[in-house]
């Protein structure tokens, strides 16, 4: 069989690709799909025979597991309804991307538990089950379209090197496959890095294009403050979150990061690179504190992604972020507890900045025990 080679760089009416590529799937067929690792070649989950197929063609050792590639970070909760905090995380900051996250199966949603033995055999062998999300949209979009998971390994022959291209998949596998999506020369030209995820502990299975430093970082819990302008409010909260946060964990400010908490803040409408006011700088001086290398920064779509925990100043700013980015919801919050507003000081003397930071001192003091759970 020679497979039907599509170069969706190239073509009119991509909506009509991707529908061929789904039928493909809910044919049976196995198709060769573009991510930003390597070329992968996959099967839908729930179709016995096309996963066989795949098993076949690619001549796996048994109790070597497939992951499943799905559509976004959202979907993941409907396959592991417990992912744990860690997983969130690293799934939000991580996908898309060349990051496969493995999760225990016994947390898994029981319609994995339904599928055919042989299936269930080859995607969690040894009670442990891997996604990722691919960073390619055409290939994320298909996914949507298909509503399942799909088998997604790479497009060669066990043992051989890895497909970074249309035509060294077809090469490797083209006879056995329906159709190839051509996107070119892959981006990154490495497998995924492989995390399995135990509660809030990670162990790196396999280094791939993501580097070990870098998934270090990304599962920091980061806590960001929000205002206006990034001047004063949310700069002040910054430096006194990290002071109160440092003395519940025991360890120093310069500490946090390598206890796992990055603490940021950021303005709605902030102006980027400006210095904290005059007279927030003088009141966190007098607590043993200092904004001087402060920079302001607008709140970005990275910075509402990955923050796992986001306080505002008022009401209004919770609607405009929300307005903006709907999805942060469950991580959102007024920093004030009794849902009122802290006002800005903006304007007045140091007594009403001094007021203002005691205000948020005291609602973070009364959080911090959540603020602490990782």
């Amino acid at each position: 069989m020679t497979p039907k080679v599509i170069d969706i760089n190239n073509v009119k009416d991509i909506d009509e690709v991707i529908k061929e590529v789904v039928a493909a799937f809910r044919n049976g067929d196995l198709v060769v799909l573009p991510t930003e690792t390597v070329y992968g070649v996959a099967a839908l989950m729930t179709n016995e025979a096309a996963v066989q197929k795949l098993l076949k063609l690619k001549g796996r050792q048994e109790g070597h597991a497939i992951p499943l590639a799905i559509g976004g970070y959202g979907v993941l909760t409907d396959y592991v309804p417990l992912p744990g905090k860690l997983g969130l995380r690293l799934a939000r900051r991580c996908w898309p991307g060349p990051v496969t996250l493995v999760f225990h199966d016994s947390a898994t949603q029981p319609l994995l538990n339904t599928l055919p033995e042989p299936t269930r055999l080859a995607i969690m062998p040894a009670g442990t089950i891997g996604f990722r999300v691919p960073d390619n949209a055409v290939t994320r979009e298909i996914l949507y379209e298909i509503g399942e998971p799909v088998l997604l390994t790479s497009a060669n022959l066990t043992g051989h090197p890895p497909a970074l291209t249309a035509e060294e998949a077809m090469a490797s596998i083209g006879h056995d496959v329906a159709l190839i999506l051509d996107a070119g020369e892959s981006d990154l030209q490495k497998p995924s890095t492989v995390v399995q995820i135990e509660g809030n502990h990670y162990e790196i299975l396999r280094e791939g294009a993501l580097p070990r430093q870098t998934i270090e970082r990304l599962t920091a819990k980061i806590i960001l403050f929000v205002c206006t302008g990034n001047t004063c409010r949310s700069p002040m909260a910054e430096v006194i979150c990290e002071q109160l946060l440092a003395k519940h964990l025991g360890c120093s400010r310069q500490e946090l990061e390598d206890k796992g908490y990055v603490v940021l803040s950021a303005g709605i409408a902030a102006s980027e690179n400006r210095p904290a006011t005059f007279e927030a700088q003088e009141v966190v001086k007098r607590r043993g504190l200092s904004l001087a290398d402060h920079q302001s920064q607008r709140v970005s779509e990275t910075l509402a992604r990955y923050a796992d925990m986001i306080f505002v100043m008022t009401r209004g700013h919770r609607e405009a972020l929300l307005s903006q980015w709907p999805n942060i919801d469950m991580r959102l919050q007024v920093l004030r507890t009794d849902g009122g507003d802290i006002s800005d000081p903006i304007g007045g003397n140091e007594d009403i900045y001094d007021a203002c930071a005691d205000q948020i001192e005291k609602m973070i003091l009364a959080q911090l025990d959540t603020i602490a759970i990782k």
